[in-house]
């Protein structure tokens, strides 16, 4: 004989189904982005974000002027690299430190509100995410170059799948032959100047000195 479920007293809380999900899931725009990071603490763009924070500015110069911010697909590794760049071309040294305190004062290019300086949430967050990258670079001086070849690789291959659908959008929506023609060109001139920075930076002299 099965024994009658107890009653449950006046103060006891039934748990919600979701609440309990929530606190198993991992919340990526809190503190536990940094589960996410463990995951791509390898990829290229980080490591190369790593890299640039122990270079010299002399060093670091060549590698960001091969490396537009564009060619970053990640939004916090693309600011953390416009920061980079900031801070060399004010000839400094990119450590962490200078890095995160450049993050105080300007925005991700890409924000919505791009003259307002971030927030505490968001530099809270570069703050976590430049340790990481610093911390976990992986042989910088030497593999600096290595890096920024495989993000522009990267890159590469990505503008060829953007040009490939916004050229079939332009060829279904009835765009004229000669906005194609342009379009085209200014495609073949996007995918070449990728090409020619990823064949750069294989080069043996791109390795920082």
């Amino acid at each position: 004989m099965t024994a009658a479920p107890q009653p449950r007293t006046a103060l006891e809380v039934v748990p919600d189904a979701d609440e309990a999900a929530a606190e198993v899931a991992p919340d990526i725009d809190g503190d536990d982005w940094r589960a996410e990071t463990v995951i791509d603490q390898y990829s290229a763009e980080h490591q190369l974000i790593g890299s640039l924070m122990w270079l010299t500015a002399e060093a670091a110069q060549p590698l960001l002027d091969l490396v537009p911010d564009t060619a970053i697909w990640r939004p916090r590794t693309r600011w953390a690299h416009e920061l980079i760049r900031r801070v060399v071309d004010e000839g400094n040294t990119p450590t962490p430190p200078a890095v995160l305190a450049a993050g105080r004062r300007h925005a991700p290019s890409d924000a919505l509100e791009h003259a307002q300086a971030p927030t505490a949430t968001q530099h809270h967050q570069l703050a976590l995410y430049l340790f990481d990258a610093y911390s976990q670079a992986v042989a910088p001086a030497v593999a600096a170059a290595t890096y920024a070849r495989e993000v522009l690789d990267e890159a590469y291959r990505r503008a060829f799948e953007t040009c490939g659908i916004r050229m079939q959008q332009l060829a279904t929506c009835g765009a004229a032959r000669e906005d194609l023609t342009a379009q085209f060109a200014a495609i073949r001139d996007e995918l070449a100047d990728l090409w020619r920075r990823t064949e750069t930076a294989a080069k043996p002299d791109m390795i920082p000195q």
